[in-house]
């Protein structure tokens, strides 16, 4: 994961996770902007190397993808409880997938945290975000990639349905509610006080996050790509 200094990561000299672990030239990084699930599933069934999987928010993969990846289309209902518990079942298949393939397979926590592991896939560390609140003195909980429903829910391009019958895409999320205004309240106040804290950039860790977090990680990273 890139560390962001800027609100749009424009900054001449980023860093990121796999430069501050020294592995940058024996690596191929499969991440980048907008990366998803999907996409970097698809050069992992392309390689015997072992993986090292930085988490990406599990919803995600419904950005810029209705055409390309239509098993992922979703029509939201409203029960916005039902959308969380979508959003489990979908980490849950992603996590299943890794967890079949003949690569050695290791999760990190990071856009979202681990949960809900096959025992065939090793757990480095299962929250990026739990890690810097603790740095910064907060109490830990769950954390997911907010801003990417936010983005979806209020952005009107993201998540869509196609109407035939005049060619256009229709925004179909319906009103909020209290059950998930809470969810992504709470997360965004966290990313806030991770910013006062100097470790995030708006929703992003920031150079110095990145710098800490491949210190705490490195030795069971190391241990993982060597065994």
């Amino acid at each position: 994961m890139q560390s962001f200094d800027t609100s749009q990561g424009r900054e001449p000299n980023p860093t990121s996770l796999l430069q501050e672990w020294g592995l940058a030239h024996i690596a191929d990084n499969v991440s980048g902007r907008g990366s998803n699930f999907v996409r970097q599933f698809r050069h992992f069934t392309d390689t015997d190397l072992p993986i090292v999987y930085v988490m990406c928010e599990p919803l995600v993969v419904y950005e810029n993808n209705m055409k390309r990846f239509g098993k992922y289309q979703h029509k939201y209902n409203g029960k916005w409880q039902e959308l969380w518990q979508h959003r489990r079942e979908l980490n849950r298949q992603h996590m299943h997938q890794l967890a079949e393939l003949p690569n050695r397979v290791a999760v990190i926590g990071a856009h979202s945290d681990v949960s809900d592991v096959p025992d065939a896939i090793t757990v480095i560390d299962p929250s990026w975000q739990n890690y810097l609140r603790l740095e910064a003195g907060l109490d830990t909980g769950y954390n997911w990639g907010v801003e990417v429903l936010h983005r979806q829910m209020f952005g009107g391009e993201l998540i869509y349905r196609f109407s035939k019958s005049d060619d256009r895409w229709i925004n179909t999320f319906p009103k909020a509610s209290r059950f998930i205004v809470d969810l992504i309240h709470d997360q965004f106040e966290v990313w806030k006080a991770l910013e006062k804290h100097n470790l995030f950039c708006d929703v992003h860790p920031n150079r110095r996050a990145n710098e800490l977090y491949a210190q705490h990680t490195l030795n069971s990273v190391l241990e993982f790509v060597n065994a």
